[in-house]
């Protein structure tokens, strides 16, 4: 078995250049794949903007119909984020109704 020897160059470059490429890797990924996925974290925006940092967008079924409603939690508070009819984003307060259980008369 082969043990690294630090002061041999070629083990010593070829440490340093798979440590480049990972690096290279890395860097390409932060900054054409992550940017798309990652909100950024700024506490400080123009009067009348929400936080970026504070906003979150799920998928939940809300109604049990089957198909997901798109909600969005601005500082622990859900809304839904709907289209009005022209087609344009609308975010909407919303509750949700308990179900009701009625039994069957036999």
């Amino acid at each position: 078995m082969k043990y690294l020897d630090f002061w041999n160059f070629s083990d010593l470059l070829g440490l340093m250049s798979g440590a480049v490429i990972v690096g290279i890797g890395a860097a390409i990924y932060d900054a054409y794949i992550v940017p798309t996925k990652k909100m950024p974290a700024v506490s400080i925006v123009q009067e009348g903007y929400v936080i970026p940092s504070k906003l979150e967008i799920k998928l939940q079924d809300l109604d049990g119909n089957g198909e997901k409603e798109v909600i969005m939690n601005y500082q622990g508070k859900n809304y839904l984020l709907i289209l009005d009819s022209q087609g344009k984003p609308k975010v909407q307060d919303y509750r949700v109704k308990p179900t009701e259980i009625v039994p069957e008369h036999e």
